[in-house]
């Protein structure tokens, strides 16, 4: 177990919110409470549901709850569970990174550079068709081919120089 702790990099955390320690990964050197997760999760429901200007007497029937129990989670009252918020992105035509990634920015990179180009990229790739995601997917498969580490050494160039093409592997990689 310890083992893994260290693999992940997670902390040892007195979350006021559970009654008994826990572990959470650093992200810029803080560690977000579960309270503080709440509030961001609920200020990303509220943004999402203002920017399609859908009132909360529209939504919560939608969601098969009274607008007083939907106002709960934009207020934290209540906390969401996974399966209410699958249905929120899904009523709501949201995306699960529009929701959650303002509370969990570390899921998405283990820098802020580096989880703000991630969520971008999803953002783009949501806009493709079928046929441009899988000449993308070509593409990543081959910067891993000729990378052999995911391409992250390939990506860190990405904008200043070419990886091989002829099969090698670039020396940089």
């Amino acid at each position: 177990m310890k083992q893994w702790i260290n693999e992940l990099g997670l902390q040892q955390v007195d979350d006021p919110g559970i009654d008994k320690p826990v572990y959470r990964k650093p992200f810029d050197g803080r560690i977000a409470l579960s309270a503080e997760l709440e509030k961001l999760i609920s200020i990303s429901l509220r943004e999402a549901r203002d920017k399609r200007r859908l009132p909360r007497s529209k939504l919560a029937p939608l969601l098969g709850i009274s607008e007083q129990v939907y106002g709960r989670y934009e207020t934290r009252v209540s906390r969401l569970t996974v399966s209410r918020l699958i249905h929120l992105c899904e009523v709501l035509d949201a995306t699960p990174e529009e929701i959650i990634a303002p509370a969990a920015p570390h899921l998405w990179g283990e820098t802020e550079t580096k989880a703000m180009l991630l969520l971008a990229t999803i953002a783009k790739l949501r806009s493709f068709d079928e046929e441009i995601l899988q000449d993308v997917f070509s593409l990543l498969s081959r910067i891993e081919e000729i990378c052999g580490d995911g391409g992250d050494a390939a990506a860190k160039r990405a904008s200043t120089r070419s990886t091989a093409v002829d099969g090698e592997r670039d020396p940089d990689c």
